[in-house]
């Protein structure tokens, strides 16, 4: 990422914050639990990007993992996160890390954090990415919304498919790509995200406010030693 340092007050203040947490709790500050699918994600290729991964028609295995941010107990509404892993999304040994978080859709609320009582809703990545020339917003928007999914980790066994979507900050939603979930895998190693290091040369988080997540995941597995840094 490239752009305007973010100061080192503002550095210190988040990764001691996040430090702080995640060694008080010993796990991740938030979305600490959650539940790890199979999933794939399916490109169709009709629209060109600049982006391989996204010009180019194709199926790609991925892992997913939904989570509640506090947790919340059984089915009380909380901010919803959907972590996407998507394996050789840049060739053998380069995955693509995305962490979506539940908001509105619409401009203004597509940066607004959002409690949700159900996992079948929309997702965002809050701040820009960097998707070939352009700053892009992206989105996770459930193919069937009508199908719920309560918000109860204990009893998670979605199978669904999930619409990937790009926006311009202020434009319409275009659709990219397919995110099916398989079934739950309750034996899987919770796997690490990290949007930072997990990025593509023309696909990466972009703007400060992006800059100061390679320092808190750093924190964060400091805090805990995890082997890996994580969302």
């Amino acid at each position: 990422m490239t752009g305007r340092p973010v100061s080192s007050g503002l550095t210190r203040a988040v990764t001691t914050v996040v430090g702080w947490g995640a060694a008080l709790r010993g796990a991740r500050l938030f979305h600490p639990r959650g539940v790890v699918f199979d999933a794939v994600f399916a490109v169709a290729g009709t629209q060109r990007y600049g982006v391989p991964l996204l010009d180019e028609p194709g199926e790609h295995p991925a892992q997913v993992r939904l989570s509640k941010a506090i947790p919340t107990p059984g089915g009380l509404p909380d901010v919803l996160g959907l972590a996407v892993r998507i394996d050789d999304a840049g060739g053998p040994g380069a995955p693509l890390d995305l962490a979506l978080a539940t908001t509105g859709s619409r401009p203004v609320l597509r940066h607004l954090l959002t409690p949700r009582r159900d996992f079948a809703t929309t997702y965002t990545s809050l701040l820009p990415y960097r998707v070939g020339d352009r700053r892009r917003i992206l989105a996770a928007v459930p193919a069937d919304p009508h199908r719920r999914v309560p918000v109860d980790l204990a009893v998670l066994a979605a199978r669904r498919t999930f619409r990937i979507m790009v926006a311009e900050p202020t434009g319409p939603w275009q659709p990219v790509a397919t995110l099916t979930l398989g079934g739950p895998r309750r034996d899987a190693a919770d796997p690490s995200f990290d949007v930072v290091a997990h990025a593509l040369d023309r696909f990466r988080p972009c703007g400060r406010l992006n800059r100061l997540r390679g320092p808190a995941y750093r924190a964060s597995q400091r805090a805990r030693g995890a082997p890996g840094n994580d969302v």
